[in-house]
């Protein structure tokens, strides 16, 4: 007992109970989280997500201004990622300006393209001075090639613009990316781009090809994927949305192939063609609209009489008629008036010459005989055009081998020939060298051979409206090109590959604006 009389038993539990206490409040709190300890909301200092004591994503380190968003601080102000509230996600080219605004195209005139201005959040178009609005962009129609003379009008890769007017004259292709060196190779005017595909280099025939962008002075490789197998003397023709390539054969033969590959530019990828019923190196080709024509060409070094349509929606192959058609020849000269194929001169069965000219109308399958009164006389090689409603034939070779310098027109509409002014002496042998092209009233010529029979490197400008010429300037290479590529894209005259001044392969090019 204690000096007050109370036993001990008594007094030691109480002594000891705030002690017990205290250490069994320790004990268990050492095993539990201790919740927002350190004065920190669960939302963190300004901002969302774990914050405060306890280790968390941010640790504290976001500002006033600032959120938590994905384990990192953001201003939602301003991030394109965030606006306005973690996850919510400007869309792509959007800003992010803050406010009321949230998401817009631009939140101030940095944030736009050249000539424009922020407006109402909105890049805004504003042209001034001797700028005019040409799409998105300011343009001064007296100098830009892009946009010369009126917006949209492209001078083209090279061609100056000088007082709203492309400049005219030769321009050179660039090498880069071009296909390797090749004669032969079959070509055509894609729609935009010039398609080169096939010929042959010295190894033998070759098996791919490329587009170019005169825009651009650019070069694209072609897919070889289920291309079609190597070949030279082939043709390509432009569909509309494919390219057709067909006939030709092998570099050590003279034998001809009757198969062929859609190429579709917008996919690069080929597509199989049915067999034809007949193979052909080298034969007039071109589209109707919806067919391809395919009439004349050799095989095993003879030429071939006929041709055939080809229906790249059905896929599916015709025969031409027979009847009043003309017989096999070579050397002739051709034109498609937009509904008949107009065939002039040429080699009856290889050799010799003719003034024998024919048309066939595809709708009708119909062939008739041309007049020969005041028919230009016989001849192989001419260079022919058609000039929107009338068909000029120049040049050529007559029987005897002489280059030739008259000219005639024949309208098919009166069924009548009428001479016209001569030129130099000049012959355009399909496949060797020569290219025609027909701008408004004017007729371009370019290439061909000369009266000794060679390579010509310049060209001559036919005026309807007057029956004028006028000189073409040699391009500037010198290369001959002879078995190159010779294609008029309805703007301009491209020279590519072929020989060179020296009788080498070259994988160079030019392109002639008038």
């Amino acid at each position: 007992m204690n000096a007050r009389g109370t036993p001990l038993t008594l007094v030691l539990p109480l002594l000891f109970a705030p002690l017990a206490c205290s250490l069994l409040a320790e004990s268990e709190l050492a095993d539990k989280p201790l919740g927002n300890a350190g004065g920190g909301a669960a939302t963190g200092t300004g901002g969302v997500g774990n914050e405060g004591g306890g280790g968390a994503p941010c640790d504290g380190a976001c500002s006033a201004s600032e959120a938590c968003c994905a384990d990192a601080c953001v201003d939602t102000e301003t991030s394109a990622e965030h606006c306005g509230g973690c996850g919510q996600a400007c869309a792509a080219g959007e800003r992010c300006c803050g406010g009321d605004v949230g998401c817009a195209a631009c939140c101030a005139t940095a944030d736009c393209p050249q000539d424009h201005q922020c407006i109402g959040n909105t890049c805004v178009l504003q042209c001034s001075g001797q700028t005019e609005a040409c799409g998105d962009v300011c343009a001064i129609l007296a100098t830009d090639p892009k946009h010369c003379g009126t917006c949209s009008n492209d001078c083209l890769a090279g061609h100056a613009c000088a007082g709203g007017v492309c400049q005219p004259g030769w321009v050179t292709m660039t090498p880069m990316n071009a296909p390797s060196p090749r004669q032969r190779a079959a070509a055509a005017w894609a729609g935009a781009r010039l398609f080169v595909w096939g010929g042959q280099d010295a190894q033998g025939a070759l098996g791919d090809g490329a587009l170019y962008d005169p825009k651009t002075d650019t070069w694209t490789a072609v897919s070889a994927t289920n291309a079609p197998e190597a070949r030279v003397d082939a043709v390509a023709v432009w569909t509309g949305d494919r390219v057709l390539v067909w006939g030709g054969g092998a570099a050590n033969s003279s034998a001809a192939v009757n198969t062929g590959k859609l190429y579709d530019p917008a996919a690069d990828a080929w597509s199989d063609v049915a067999v034809a019923p007949i193979g052909r190196r080298a034969p007039v080709a071109f589209s109707t609209g919806s067919h391809v024509l395919i009439w004349g060409g050799t095989s095993g070094g003879s030429p071939i009489a006929g041709g055939a349509l080809y229906d790249p929606a059905m896929n599916k192959w015709s025969t031409m008629s027979t009847a009043s058609a003309p017989n096999a020849r070579t050397h002739t000269g051709w034109v498609w008036t937009g509904t008949e194929m107009l065939l002039f001169g040429g080699r009856p069965f290889g050799s010799g010459a003719t003034n024998e000219g024919f048309g066939y109308d595809p709708t009708m399958n119909k062939w008739r005989s041309l007049p020969t009164q005041q028919a230009p006389n016989s001849r192989y090689d001419a260079f022919t055009v058609w000039m929107n409603g009338t068909m000029l034939v120049y040049g050529g070779r007559n029987v005897a081998g002489s280059a030739l310098e008259d000219a005639a027109i024949y309208d098919p509409m009166s069924d009548v020939w009428v001479p016209t002014t001569s030129n130099v002496k000049r012959s355009a042998p399909i496949g060797r060298t020569g290219v025609t092209g027909y701008l408004g009233s004017r007729v371009l010529l370019a290439g061909g051979l000369d009266v000794a029979q060679m390579p010509a490197t310049d060209g001559h400008v036919y005026d309807a409206a007057s029956a004028l010429w006028s000189a073409i300037p040699p391009w500037p290479s010198g290369n001959s090109h002879e078995h190159g590529t010779f294609v008029w894209t309805g703007q301009e005259i491209i020279v590519w590959g072929g020989l060179d001044k020296d009788n080498m392969l070259t994988s160079a090019g030019e392109r002639y604006r008038p």
